[in-house]
């Protein structure tokens, strides 16, 4: 009688034991989480070291524009310059205004990169939460559910490691703004000119 207590008994904790433990499936799809989730912490650090990439590019050329703009301002002044048909017809005026040009359309092509990446981070983010969370919850997740969310991932994987690996952007892509919106933008106002002039030094 007591012997066979004792049998029920750790007949009961084994089947506990088994039915508390994870099973062989449970275990491939964690492992098959935690898999991506290296894969796209991976990602992740490429997407930002970009990111770090293009607002140091960034601050660069703005600084090059500011330089460029300061100097057609100071040469504004000193040959009386208050128009966009004078301003091309000064060498250095006009040179400086198709360098100007061409930053800029550089930093409205590095602003729209610099989001797009900051927009892969924040989908990264959430891709490791959610499978964070899903793992928490691996018994109760049904096959389809799991492959659902693997094959979104695969998607942002797809998309964003191509662009990991490329130039933070391509100058074919740039669209340069007409020269006369350069001009009216950065340099002084021919109002602004006279007043500076008629100051007493």
């Amino acid at each position: 009688m007591i012997k066979t207590l004792i049998q029920n008994g750790v007949l009961a904790t084994m089947a506990l034991l088994i039915l508390s433990s994870p099973t062989f499936a449970e275990r491939i799809k964690k492992s098959t989480l935690e898999q991506k989730i290296f894969e796209i912490s991976a990602l992740k650090a490429s997407v930002i070291d970009k990111i770090d990439q293009a607002l140091q590019m960034r601050t660069d050329l703005q600084q090059q524009l500011n330089n460029l703009r300061d100097e057609i301002r100071a040469e504004q002044l000193i040959s009386n310059i208050d128009s966009h048909q004078k301003a091309l017809q000064h060498t250095r005026i006009r040179n400086n205004l198709f360098l100007i040009q061409q930053l800029k359309a550089y930093l409205d092509r590095l602003d729209s990169r610099i989001a797009y990446f900051q927009t892969g981070k924040a989908r990264l983010k959430f891709f490791i939460r959610q499978i964070k969370d899903d793992m928490a919850l691996i018994h109760t997740l049904k096959d389809m559910e799991i492959e659902k969310l693997l094959v979104r991932i695969d998607g942002v994987l797809d998309e964003f490691i191509p662009e990991t690996n490329k130039q933070i952007f391509n100058a074919a892509d740039i669209h340069p703004a007409p020269i006369e919106l350069i001009w009216d933008e950065i340099s002084i106002e021919s109002s602004e000119i006279m007043a500076l002039s008629e100051e007493p030094i």
